[in-house]
C-alpha cells in the first residue's frame, strides 16, 4: 500500500508487542514496520529490511542509539529535520487561515473526511522529509487524534520510520483571535485557563503546575508532543504586542511560574520514569 493509499484511503491499526522485561512497542499496520525477536525480547524494524540495527535496540543507551540513526541517515533526510511546517488546521478548510487541498480540491469540494492529510501534508513528509507539524485549529478530539494516527503510519512507512513531532501554541485560553494562541477556544475540549499572565496574577507555582499536568494529559490526547509555551520573557513594556504571553514584569515571580509550567508539562512519575523525571521512550 502506497503513502498516499495510507493517508486517504485506509484507517491505520495500532498493534502492541509487549516485552514481558522491556517496553511494550507500538507500530502501524499499514506502515510496513516488522517486528524482529532476538534472544526471547520484541524489536521494531522501523527500516523494515529483517536486520536489528542499533538504533532499533531499546536496550542501548538514547546517546548510542541516536548517534547510529544520525550516521544513517542521508543529507535531505538530516534537512527535513531541521524544518517546521507552516500552521496547520484539522481539516483545512477553504478560506480564513491556512486551507488546503485534498487530491487537489478543496476540502469542500473533495468529500475528504476532517482527519484525512492534505497534498500539502504529504508533500511536507515525502519530498521534503519534514517532521515537525505545528497544528493550529482543530474540528474536534477525534479528528485530531484520527489525523494523528494517519500522519504517523506514513512517517512510519518512510525512510527510517521518524515519527512526527506535532505541537501547539497555547490552546487553553477563550480567545484564539491573535497569532500567538489561534488554537485556543477550538473544538478540541481542552479545559479553559487563564493565559500566562493570569496565572502570574494567583501567585502560586501550585496552580502553575496543576495547569502544565492537566494540559500536557490533554496534549498527548489531541496527538501533541511540544508545547511551544511558555513563553518567559520579562515584560517591561506594555506596548509590547506578546506582553500577554509573559508571566509579568517580576523576574522572580517568571522564574517560579515558569519552572513549575515546564515540571507540570513534562515530569514523569512512577512507572513512567526512566531518570531524573524524563518520560521512558523506545
Amino acid at each position: 500500500m502506497s503513502n498516499r493509499e495510507t493517508a486517504l484511503n485506509y484507517e491505520p491499526a495500532i498493534q502492541y508487542v509487549r516485552n514481558e522485561t522491556g517496553p511494550t512497542l507500538g507500530y502501524s499496520s499499514a506502515s510496513g514496520v516488522k517486528i524482529i525477536e532476538k534472544d526471547g525480547l520484541f524489536f521494531r524494524n522501523t527500516s523494515k529490511d529483517g536486520v536489528l540495527k542499533p538504533y532499533e535496540d531499546w536496550r542501548l543507551p538514547a546517546e548510542e542509539r541516536a548517534k547510529d540513526l544520525a550516521s544513517r541517515l542521508s543529507i535531505e533526510e538530516i534537512a527535513g529535520l531541521m524544518l517546521y511546517s507552516t500552521h496547520q488546521n484539522i481539516p483545512a478548510r477553504s478560506g480564513g487561515w491556512f486551507g488546503g487541498s485534498y487530491a487537489g480540491k478543496t476540502y469542500e469540494e473533495s468529500g475528504a473526511k476532517p482527519w484525512d492529510l492534505t497534498d500539502e501534508q504529504l508533500a511536507f513528509l515525502i519530498q521534503t522529509q519534514l517532521r515537525h507539524f505545528l497544528i493550529m485549529m482543530v474540528e474536534n478530539a477525534e479528528s485530531a487524534a484520527r489525523w494523528n494516527n494517519r500522519l504517523q503510519a506514513v512517517a512510519e512507512g518512510i525512510g527510517f520510520g521518524i515519527p512526527v513531532n506535532n505541537s501547539s501554541d497555547p490552546r487553553h485560553g477563550f480567545d484564539g483571535s491573535s497569532e500567538f494562541n489561534a488554537g485556543a477556544g477550538s473544538n478540541s475540549r481542552v479545559s479553559f485557563w487563564p493565559e500566562t499572565l493570569g496565572l502570574a496574577v494567583t501567585f502560586d507555582p501550585t496552580i502553575t503546575r496543576q495547569f502544565g499536568e492537566i494540559a500536557s494529559k490533554e496534549y498527548r490526547a489531541l496527538g501533541m508532543a511540544t508545547a511551544l509555551s511558555p513563553q518567559i520573557d520579562i515584560a517591561t513594556d506594555p506596548r509590547w504586542h506578546r506582553f500577554n504571553g509573559t508571566f509579568g514584569e517580576d523576574p522572580k515571580l517568571s522564574t517560579d511560574m515558569a519552572r513549575a509550567y515546564v515540571d507540570g508539562f513534562q515530569t514523569s512519575e512512577g512507572e513512567n520514569e526512566q531518570t531524573n523525571g524524563w518520560v521512558k521512550t523506545v
